[in-house]
């Protein structure tokens, strides 16, 4: 069997796919890891596709690529990829990540333990910045006390945050972007696949509690190192399609799950 699926989709990522592909695939051989990769496209209109065609060519029956005619969003895509994957454990990774330093293998011995729900990475910004890429479950009331922040630049306190981030040991979290997640295959049977009600965003949130609702816990591991040369458009663009559907996003998630004024507490989680 297939040790590791990583479920990838793109969207205009020309700039950032052959150094995500290469760096991941280098390192699974080197570490012996069976691989397959599975590449969503997002309706792409720039080279992305071709790019991805020629690595398809060169991995035959390892690397599928699919093409969608439009951006569908993220849910409904790696939903898609997830379906089709035939690893033990599955890798979802956004285009713009690029292997850094560190063990897969160490990362997917953590999630043998029955416990664990999902295991992600240390990501890194450019410049080397240790990314705030796993935060408390939000409310409303933290979610809104950041517009200011987004419209204007000003640096505000984000309540969601935890205060001794980055952590130097593995810890338990709340929550944890989607940009690099592992976890078991069986999860899906467990948990269930993303919400595809969420076209772009918090689908990673939503599904991070219901993890955390099934009893599992989501692990930091920082010795494992990812770089995510990550885009934050919704936060250059606050009044772009892709940030009013993450606001109603978030308007569905809190009309789904509460939380509004009180962020869920879970006797299971560590921390």
């Amino acid at each position: 069997m297939i040790d590791l699926s990583f479920i990838i989709l793109t969207w205009n990522s020309e700039k950032y796919i052959s150094r995500c592909l290469e760096s991941f695939i280098n390192q699974c051989d080197i570490e012996h890891i069976s691989w397959e990769i599975i590449i969503i496209d997002n309706g792409s209109d720039d080279g992305t596709a071709k790019r991805v065609t020629k690595y398809s060519e060169t991995y035959r029956e390892k690397l599928f690529l699919f093409s969608l005619e439009s951006n569908l969003g993220t849910t409904y895509p790696r939903n898609l990829g997830l379906h089709k994957a035939q690893g033990r454990c599955c890798c979802i990774l956004d285009s713009d990540t690029e292997f850094n330093s560190g063990c897969i293998r160490d990362i997917l011995k953590l999630i043998e333990d029955e416990k664990v729900g999902i295991c992600v990475p240390q990501l890194l910004l450019p410049g080397d910045m240790v990314q705030h890429s796993v935060k408390k479950f939000p409310t409303f009331f933290d979610k809104i006390k950041k517009i200011p922040g987004i419209l204007f630049g000003k640096n505000i306190t984000k309540s969601d945050f935890y205060g001794n981030f980055p952590f130097i040991e593995t810890t338990t979290v709340d929550t944890a972007i989607s940009a690099c997640w592992f976890f078991r295959k069986s999860l899906l049977e467990h948990v269930g696949y993303l919400d595809e009600a969420i076209f772009y965003s918090p689908e990673d949130i939503d599904y991070c509690l219901r993890v955390n609702q099934a009893g599992l816990q989501i692990i930091y591991f920082p010795f494992l190192i990812v770089q995510h040369h990550t885009q934050q458009i919704s936060h250059r663009k606050p009044f772009s399609k892709v940030s009013m559907s993450h606001f109603f996003g978030l308007l569905y998630y809190f009309k789904k799950h509460g939380g509004w004024l009180r962020r869920p507490v879970f006797s299971h989680a560590q921390r």
